[in-house]
């Protein structure tokens, strides 16, 4: 049974300070909000438990509580980073505005601030696969990446090749005085590209993870 004056998502967004969509996904039980800096504000315009909204553990009601629930950090506006595919990665202009939770593959929160058109892509093949190295992105990891920082050598990056106009995922290095596109996988055929006029950056790689564990 819905509490009287529970407050509508857009009223909800409101007084938070995120946007509708921010609401519907963080109030989305296979999503677990706890970290997230909006949980407590959610909970007091509730008026449920902070703890209960976030683990389900305790009475809902039990404001009166000490929650354990500490604001995470300042990041955008929700923490909400869409899921883009690799063809999209190439045409990317920076518009994650127009996504929506159903456009999207999905949106996941980073720790990490990655700017107002921060985006996430999931590693595909083995080119950035070194088990052996100090770094390694096996398939399937996620890539959290920032595209409004310019890159500098050693960094790992997301590069637009004019060539396919699709994006992939490299080592930025510099060799000779060129840039190259450097694949970490030691036993990867073609472990350097050169980087072509037209080619570009767009973004840099800030986090990789798998996600949450069970």
């Amino acid at each position: 049974m819905e509490r009287a004056n529970t407050p509508s998502q857009s009223e909800l967004a409101r007084v938070v300070g995120v946007k509708p969509q921010a609401i519907q996904y963080l109030l989305d039980p296979k999503n677990n909000a706890t970290g997230s800096k909006h949980l407590v504000k959610i909970a007091e315009a509730l008026k449920v438990s902070a703890v209960w909204l976030a683990t389900g553990q305790g009475e809902p009601t039990d404001v009166s509580a000490p929650s354990n629930i500490e604001p995470g950090p300042d990041v955008r506006q929700g923490a909400l980073y869409p899921l883009i595919t690799w063809v999209q990665a190439g045409a990317w202009n920076g518009n994650c505005e127009a996504f929506t939770p159903y456009q999207a593959e999905h949106w996941y929160m980073s720790p990490h601030n990655l700017g107002p058109r921060g985006y996430v892509l999931r590693v595909r093949g083995d080119s950035m696969t070194n088990r052996q190295g100090r770094y390694s992105f096996p398939e399937g990891m996620m890539l959290f990446v920032n595209p409004d920082k310019d890159p500098i050598p050693g960094q790992f990056v997301i590069a637009r090749r004019e060539a396919d106009n699709e994006a992939t995922f490299k080592r930025y290095t510099v060799i000779d005085g060129k840039p190259y596109l450097e694949a970490i996988n030691p036993d990867w055929p073609h472990k350097y590209l050169e980087m072509k006029p037209g080619d570009t950056f767009t973004g840099i790689v800030v986090d990789a993870s798998f996600g949450t564990l069970p």
